[in-house]
């Protein structure tokens, strides 16, 4: 580790002032807002329910009312619950998952220097990670892909030397890491899946042994998934998506409109695109060069191939309308990415000259991705006057306390809204004719009094306008 030590102090200040130029600390203070605010918005809602109510651990919820009191469950929400321990529980989680995602970019700089042994090139790769716009904006987010991705590969920089040099601490230790990820992620699970064709390819009694042992992970993993699910069918939750959305279920046109945004629409999120455009170039040169390659680095970059082909095929859909599922391609790019680096190490070892133009490759692409992730903040903004104080003091005076049930149009998902207002209720998401004609519904909360309209004759009382939102009440 001392020989690493000066290499690890660069990457932290890289990681550091990159940061900055990324607007991290300002992002941290945000709640919810930009690409898929919809599901960021779940993660919140399970977060604050947990330090609003003092939920226990096991009892995970959001505000929205379509299940039992809103218990819901998906992901292993630990960091949820850890987060809801802190006075700011939103910053707080944003925070957790920033320094994981730190953890994840130094240990590329440990799987790298593994197959390169360089530790300037190593350098590069765990870098030029950290300019991809899909791990930035997520990676400092509410959703778990990054963190589960950033837990995998410690995972790997723990369980690389460990097995090479039969440390079995580490090996264990890799193991842990990487059922983290595959619990804050279901579909890491497929990166065990790559553990193990790796350990059966080396083949020595403490590789079997590994290989027994990460049977743990699998059952660990099982359980709470199935957990999950049963505690949702218990509390008649048909929200949370705990399944596959396989390509065989799509029409062709569907199939196509999949390969387009893979390929061409989402490519801005993955790096910048001459860097994408260079790392298919070089792969021409990978293939040329692959028997001189490690053994266990082609097939840990064939696992990985496979596993991502066969994880798009089982949540093709998904990803048709979700660019965050792209985030499982980023261990095989990885790992191809190494493959690359150690090719043109092969014969640019003492390049300085090329050296020097990676490096300056990477200015142009943090700043590429500074101003595309910006762009990814501001795509969806959130009602600002919502999460306000004054709204909360509002609702508290004209009778709309935590207890009450709320509904809060107009709004189409489960929880932006609730998560904002912190309360337990319905939105246009839910059957609201039913719900008003049952009295489900305390208050009426609107910041479009149009779209209110249809419901008029529930509406027994106008309680007033808080900065041009409206408050009625319906009991």
């Amino acid at each position: 580790m001392k020989t690493h030590l000066s290499s690890i102090i660069l990457l932290l200040i890289a990681l550091v002032c990159i940061s900055f130029l990324y607007n991290y600390p300002d992002i941290w203070t945000l709640p919810a807002q930009g690409a898929h605010v919809w599901r960021q918005s779940d993660c919140v809602a399970m977060t604050l329910n947990y330090h609003q109510f003092d939920l226990p651990f096991l009892e995970p919820a959001c505000y929205n009312l379509q299940s039992d009191g809103g218990r819901v469950a998906g992901e292993f929400p630990v960091f949820y619950f850890i987060a809801a321990q802190f006075d700011k529980p939103l910053m707080a989680l944003r925070v957790m998952h920033t320094l994981l995602l730190f953890g994840g970019i130094i240990a590329v700089y440990f799987i790298a220097f593994h197959f390169l042994q360089r530790r300037l090139l190593s350098l590069f790769c765990s870098i030029i990670v950290f300019t991809s716009p899909l791990l930035v904006f997520y990676g400092n987010n509410f959703l778990t892909d990054v963190p589960a991705l950033s837990a995998v590969w410690i995972g790997w920089a723990l369980f690389l030397p460990g097995i090479q040099r039969e440390k079995p601490l580490l090996v264990f230790s890799a193991l842990l890491f990487f059922t983290l990820g595959a619990l804050l992620k279901a579909s890491q699970t497929l990166q065990l899946v790559i553990l193990a064709a790796l350990l059966l390819h080396i083949g020595t009694q403490r590789a079997r042994a590994a290989l027994v042992l990460m049977t743990g992970g699998f059952l660990l993993v099982g359980s709470w998934y199935i957990f999950a699910r049963e505690y949702n069918q218990t509390h008649h939750d048909s929200y949370y998506f705990l399944s596959v959305a396989p390509i065989w279920k799509l029409s062709l046109y569907e199939m196509g409109l999949g390969i387009w945004r893979m390929v061409i629409s989402f490519s801005k999120n993955y790096f910048w695109r001459p860097t994408s455009i260079v790392l298919l170039l070089s792969c021409f040169y990978l293939i040329r060069n692959w028997k001189n390659l490690d053994s266990r680095l082609r097939t840990l970059i064939t696992g990985s191939i496979v596993v991502t082909l066969f994880y798009i095929l089982a949540f093709y859909q998904k990803i048709i309308g979700h660019e965050y599922y792209t985030v499982f391609f980023f261990t095989a790019i990885l790992f191809i990415m190494i493959g690359i680096i150690k090719v043109y190490n092969r014969f640019h070892a003492e390049n300085v000259f090329t050296h020097a133009f990676m490096f300056l490759f990477i200015l142009a692409n943090v700043f590429y991705c500074r101003s595309y992730t910006a762009e990814k903040l501001q795509s969806t903004r959130i009602h600002p006057v919502l999460a306000d104080k004054g709204m909360q003091d509002f609702m508290v005076r004209h009778g709309a306390t935590s207890d009450k049930h709320i509904l809060s149009i107009p709004d189409a998902s489960p929880n932006i809204t609730l998560s904002q207002l912190q309360r337990k209720g319905y939105t246009n998401f839910n059957f609201v004719d039913s719900l008003l004609q049952q009295q489900q519904i305390d208050f009426v909360v609107c910041s479009d009094t149009t779209a209110i309209a249809q419901w008029q004759p529930y509406l027994k009382e106008y309680k007033g306008n808080y900065n041009g939102i409206y408050l009625y009440r319906t009991k």
